[in-house]
């Protein structure tokens, strides 16, 4: 690998910048608020660089400097301690640092402390120092921002947290760690890092290693660390839509949590935590995520989790925050927003004891929710995952080898997952069958109306015909992310049967990056399209897509030209090239039923194109 000197590593690139955003705008909320309360306030730099950036773009160390000397007026004294190991990243931090010394006012409010070590050891001796003279860190940021994994041992963390008034802001790897964590030589890196051994799990579970790493560290903070609060940001790569790590703070004041989940989530395009790389300036002119879901659903939530309770307001955020892996997606303004409509409709009550307007919601008003829930069942409303009545059902199927297994049968009423189990078993091996299969019928209809489509049959009672009807979203993502978590046994979910799979891509949320993202969360069952389109262009952003099959539909050119109204044959062949060339798992469908003079020699034809562009199914 190469060093933390190495010039390529001193390029300022987008996500850096994110994460730059990220820490100014908190150190802004955090030096008033504890500087006007303490004498003295510490800013740790656990992995300071050079102070900038070879275009000049400032490093964290003179983001906080500047910052602090901006807002010198809060505090007694901001000590800043800055801790590199590489010598020449230190030697430049040095002379950056004394040239910038004439261009803060405040210098005589500011002590600064450089050490030239490793974070792990620079940290520990300060722990011994106070140690012998029976001290505690006065209140203290850390920004720990390594280019890998190692140098963190997690006892160091356990450490920082323990003392009173303390946070750290911490760059976890996943994406390293993920590439990494197989090799039997970094186990003692690893068991170091986590603090524990069972990161070894994440070998074997379903989850998507990059969650089932960041799971397993908020779990060791909370369950051993015994911080109260954290919250991830994902961070994807500048080139394309891939994790390269998340962003985590953690902390044990409730104030400072919800000041960094708000600056979270204003940071993220969708509102979902997250930077989404060559997608977000795109994204940031579209609705945001949860504007496009109601705010019912939080309403929702919120009657479920506090039924006939009376609670201060403080005490409202305090319960939504625990357990931490329960924590929902809002931050406090949708709280406050879901409260004061409930109250207009007369399903909660609000006794006012500290607002200073009628309309007004401060932390010691007491919210009084009813016994029941005043939301009808058959509300068109979704639940969040954390109070979400999804139930997965299981039935025992014969196979064709005879024996019997019990195997999910469906989701719910069975109307977004549920087993097509309707063709009978082979009563002899040369009978041809249509296989059992786990259906996904996130919508009906498909808008390229080819002559001999069964689909014409099926649906041609129902109100729209065999037009585009696509279900909401909030069902497919709460039945699915039900079946991802629950079902063991691996199964493809084919979402083309009813539907054409890509037949909602021109949408503000295309169908696949609505999808595709919740299958890539584990890694036990995979998601089929099946198409006739040649649209690719959204499969084609989305990294990564290890869970996902793309499967194009062909016929004979003769019978496409006369019967489907599809993109040509050798359009889609184009197209499944491109998804094939760009990493995803490629099938091709030849359903030969109509009848073609020189059948044989027009489906050589179609097979010849076809294996001279790609070979479906096979890979370098």
């Amino acid at each position: 690998m190469s060093k933390d000197s190495a010039p390529e590593k001193w390029e300022y690139r987008e996500h850096t910048r994110v994460k730059h955003i990220l820490l100014e705008k908190y150190l802004a909320a955090w030096i008033p608020i504890l500087g006007k309360w303490n004498p003295k306030i510490c800013y740790f730099d656990g992995f300071a660089g050079r102070c900038e950036y070879s275009d000049g773009a400032l490093g964290s160390p003179l983001i906080a400097l500047k910052l602090a000397d901006k807002l010198s007026k809060y505090f007694g004294e901001f000590i800043c301690v800055f801790i590199e190991k590489d010598k020449d990243n230190f030697g430049n931090l040095e002379k950056v640092l004394e040239r910038e010394k004439a261009n803060i006012k405040n210098w005589r409010k500011i002590t600064v402390m450089k050490e030239n070590g490793e974070f792990a050891n620079v940290i520990d001796g300060i722990f011994k120092h106070l140690g012998k003279e029976k001290g505690v860190l006065v209140p203290s940021f850390f920004f720990v921002d390594p280019f890998g994994f190692s140098g963190i041992p997690f006892r160091i963390i356990e450490q920082i947290l323990s003392n009173p008034k303390t946070e750290v802001f911490f760059t976890f790897m996943v994406r390293d760690i993920s590439r990494f964590i197989q090799l039997d030589e970094l186990k003692d890196t690893f068991n170091e890092l986590f603090g524990t051994d069972k990161w070894k799990n994440i070998l074997k579970s379903s989850k998507k290693p990059e969650i089932a790493l960041i799971d397993l560290y908020r779990e060791q903070l909370h369950e051993v660390a015994n911080v109260e609060y954290s919250w991830p940001f994902r961070v994807c790569t500048s080139e394309k839509i891939q994790t390269l790590y998340y962003l985590l703070h953690a902390n044990n004041s409730d104030k400072g949590h919800y000041i960094m989940k708000s600056i979270m989530f204003n940071q993220s395009a969708r509102g979902d935590f997250a930077y989404l790389g060559p997608e977000d300036i795109a994204t940031r002119s579209q609705m945001r995520l949860f504007d496009i879901h109601d705010i019912e659903e939080l309403k929702k939530y919120l009657l479920e989790k506090f039924k006939a309770e009376t609670l201060t307001y403080d005490d409202v955020q305090e319960k939504i925050c625990h357990p931490w892996y329960s924590e929902p997606p809002y931050i406090d303004k949708h709280f406050r927003q879901a409260l004061k409509e409930l109250e207009n409709a007369h399903r909660v009550k609000i006794h006012r004891v500290t607002s200073k307007t009628e309309r007004g919601l401060s932390g010691k008003d007491k919210v009084i929710f009813p016994k029941g829930n005043p939301i009808q069942a058959n509300s068109s409303v979704s639940i969040p995952r954390t109070v979400s009545k999804v139930k997965v059902h299981y039935k025992e199927y014969e196979q064709l080898d005879g024996k019997k297994e019990t195997v999910v049968g469906r989701v719910n009423d069975g109307s977004i997952i549920t087993r097509f189990d309707k063709t009978p078993l082979p009563k002899k091996r040369t009978d041809v069958i249509c296989p059992h299969f786990v259906e996904l019928k996130w919508a009906y209809g498909c808008p390229y109306d080819c002559a001999w489509c069964y689909l014409k049959g099926t649906f041609r009672f129902q109100p729209n015909g065999t037009s585009p009807v696509v279900k909401p979203y909030e069902k497919i993502e709460s039945h699915t992310r039900k079946f991802l978590e629950e079902v063991k046994t691996p199964e493809i979910l084919n979402a083309g049967e009813i539907a054409d799979s890509l037949m909602h891509e021109n949408d503000e949320l295309p169908f696949s990056k609505f999808i595709v993202p919740m299958f890539e969360t584990q890694g036990r069952h995979k998601v089929l399209f099946l198409t006739k389109s040649s649209n690719v262009k959204n499969l084609l952003e989305i990294e990564p897509h290890n869970q996902v099959i793309i499967g194009f539909s062909l016929n004979a050119i003769p019978v496409a030209k006369r019967w489907e109204k599809a993109p040509s044959v050798l359009k889609r062949i184009e197209a499944a090239k491109k998804v094939f060339d760009a990493g995803y798992e490629v099938r091709i469908r030849i359903d030969p039923m109509v009848p073609v003079k020189n059948w044989q020699e027009h489906y050589l034809e179609l097979l010849d194109i076809l294996f001279d562009n790609f070979m479906p199914g096979l890979r370098e």
